[in-house]
């Protein structure tokens, strides 16, 4: 009777053991950090379209994203499962037809925003960018602001403080790239409640 007792103990911890190694392989972090995008476009020219590619540092994986601009006021979300990580490409393509020429073109506009980490990795911070103005591959008809804020939990949200926000100068600007506006914004501050 007492081997029955000791066989069936033995059989209940090794199935918790069993069940314990197999929850273990859930990844359990949930989210990491979030990149939030928002257009306030007055108009755009062709089908613009977004390439990002992040490289999850912590999971070992890249995550690829495809945005399409629709409309003038556009909101996405890309997601990292990770703390660490890189922005290895951010590509925008504008594809034009012309009728009348019955030409079609590509723009290619690389570094789009000026995001990409270039090597660098982005450790804990979030993202919040809003582009304004008229998209086109002229890249003075269109603006670019850049947030960047520490928080493991985001919170989406409609627009950042701009008194946070001051325009800083950039090293060797060159004409042809987008105005960028960067911010570090402390922890609890430069987001608003929905």
């Amino acid at each position: 009777m007492a081997n029955k007792i000791l066989k069936r103990i033995w059989i209940v911890i090794l199935l918790s053991l069993t069940a314990s190694w197999s929850y273990a392989q859930v990844d359990v972090d949930g989210l990491g950090q979030t990149i939030q995008i928002n257009t306030y476009l007055h108009s755009y020219v062709g089908n613009p379209s977004w390439t990002l590619i992040i490289r999850d540092l912590d999971h070992d994986q890249n995550v690829p994203y495809l945005f399409d601009v629709t409309s003038g006021e556009n909101h996405w979300v890309a997601l990292t499962y990770g703390r660490n990580y890189l922005i290895t490409v951010s590509n925008l393509s504008i594809e034009t037809y012309r009728e009348r020429r019955n030409t079609y073109r590509q723009y290619k506009l690389n570094d789009f925003c000026d995001i990409e980490s270039n090597g660098r990795i982005i450790r804990g911070e979030s993202m919040y960018i809003t582009i304004e103005g008229d998209l086109s591959p002229d890249t003075s008809t269109f603006s670019c602001h850049v947030s960047t804020y520490p928080d493991g939990n985001f919170s989406i949200a409609k627009r950042p403080l701009r008194l946070l926000c001051k325009k800083m100068p950039r090293r060797n600007q060159i004409p042809s790239k987008p105005k960028v506006r960067r911010c570090n914004v402390q922890r609890g501050q430069g987001m608003m409640p929905l």
